[in-house]
């Protein structure tokens, strides 16, 4: 079974956040059953990223979107198809830092996302243009395959 890395934006819904991806709550259980399923533990830092801002943003919502954070946090921890990757090492920082100084990718995270993909050699889901962009260049060590939701549904069906 091929081994699939999620990117942060596929673990938003199980934190109670809506986005806009295609037949999402029916197509996630077919990628769980046709994938071995990973995520980065910064994946999960940057989901509560997103819920603190919204909590700033709608300071009435503030405990009702800590108590889904936490709801989501549950569910994925307690998924036995959804398995956290290692959280860094020597290689997936030179692949990090080369993206930021060859590249020109800001966002640590994404590196970080991108360098572990690279390292394990697995498929990245990715909904970033400029993971996606960066990823069809011969610059920086690659992932085995990069994609986006709309084009592995497909390939799901």
């Amino acid at each position: 079974m091929d081994e699939l890395l999620l990117d942060s934006t596929y673990l938003l819904p199980l934190f109670g956040l809506k986005v806009d991806l295609k037949d999402f709550v029916t197509g996630f259980p077919l990628l769980l059953d046709a994938y071995s399923v990973t995520y980065h533990p910064l994946a999960l830092v940057e989901g509560k990223r997103v819920i603190l801002k919204l909590s700033r943003k709608y300071p009435s919502k503030k405990k009702l979107l800590l108590e889904a954070y936490r709801k989501g946090l549950r569910t994925i921890q307690g998924e036995e198809k959804l398995k956290q990757t290692v959280l860094t090492n020597q290689t997936i920082e030179e692949v990090a830092d080369r993206l930021l100084d060859v590249d020109g990718v800001r966002d640590y995270f994404d590196r970080m996302t991108y360098g572990t993909a690279a390292y394990n050699n697995v498929l990245l889901l990715t909904e970033d243009e400029e993971l996606l962009k960066v990823s069809k260049t011969d610059r920086s060590p690659r992932p085995r395959k990069v994609g986006n939701w709309e084009k592995m549904l497909l390939g799901l069906r």
